[in-house]
């Protein structure tokens, strides 16, 4: 008995050896490591840590890319949408020049009786806003003191400078201009002249308005070709509103221009009969 207890360590040390040479030996075969599997249970929850702060890295990097991508793509289309603006603004302004040029070149042939002159409208030099406006052409182009500016839409003014390649034409809107008009509907004459408070809405005024003229607002009026300032026909503009005293009595009418003063870029100048 004794002998068989004396004995036991040593079998059980056996035991233990051959356990431990099977593990290895399976480890083997199979694939099985027990350190590496010790290993892998204790790095297990920082390798997903460190797969978590990869993972969340590697988003914001790209997020971070797609935003400067998109950005570029925005940049891009952005400059493309300006370009087919400024290019639809062009397209645009080259139909209005054309209509404009147009409708000028028409005047030009209506009046074939008078001689004329086109010009640009290059500047306005005028003490009151639009009261007088310099225009592109002068004597070279026989255009001198005294000659009748119009447009499409009817009478500009009267040239009061004339330098070699450019002039002055003071406009219906200054208050010193006065020429004689007519209202078109009844025929009744009158005076255009020009109001140093009503310019700067860019209307003028009728005056010497016979008491038993029947006007409204609306009239159209032109001129009357008194004097022989202005050719007669030419149309001026229309009534905006009476001004009466007290008794019903007609101080004045205000008159809007035809002539967008304010607007405006091509005149023909007339300089005599043809």
């Amino acid at each position: 008995m004794s002998s068989f207890l004396k004995k036991k360590p040593v079998i059980v040390s056996v035991a233990i050896t051959a356990a431990i040479i099977t593990v290895v030996i399976i480890s083997h075969f199979i694939g099985f490591n027990p350190v590496t599997d010790i290993t892998r249970t204790i790095l297990s929850p920082f390798r997903s840590g460190i797969t978590y702060i990869a993972g969340k890295i590697y988003n914001s990097v790209e997020f971070v890319w797609e935003m400067d991508s998109y950005k570029r793509e925005n940049e891009k289309l952005l400059s493309e949408v300006m370009a087919l603006k400024r290019e639809n603004r062009d397209v645009a302004q080259y139909r209005e020049e054309n209509e404009r040029l147009k409708e000028l070149l028409d005047l030009k042939t209506s009046m074939k009786e008078y001689s004329t002159v086109t010009a640009s409208v290059i500047g306005y030099c005028g003490d009151n806003g639009y009261d007088k406006i310099e225009i592109s052409k002068g004597r070279a182009s026989g255009i001198d003191v005294g000659n009748t500016v119009i447009s499409g839409d009817g009478v500009v003014g009267i040239v009061t400078e004339s330098g070699f390649n450019w002039a002055v034409v003071t406009t219906i809107l200054q208050k010193d201009n006065a020429m004689g008009i007519k209202i078109t509907r009844t025929g009744d004459i009158a005076v255009l002249e020009g109001d140093e408070e009503l310019s700067k809405q860019g209307y003028c005024k009728m005056t010497f308005i016979n008491s038993s003229v029947n006007i409204i607002a609306g009239d159209l009026v032109e001129t009357s070709g008194s004097a022989d300032i202005y050719p007669a026909g030419l149309p001026v503009g229309k009534i905006k509103d009476i001004n009466s005293d007290n008794m019903g009595q007609i101080n004045y009418a205000t008159i809007e221009p035809g002539v967008d003063l304010r607007n405006l870029h091509e005149v023909l100048v007339i300089n005599g009969m043809s």
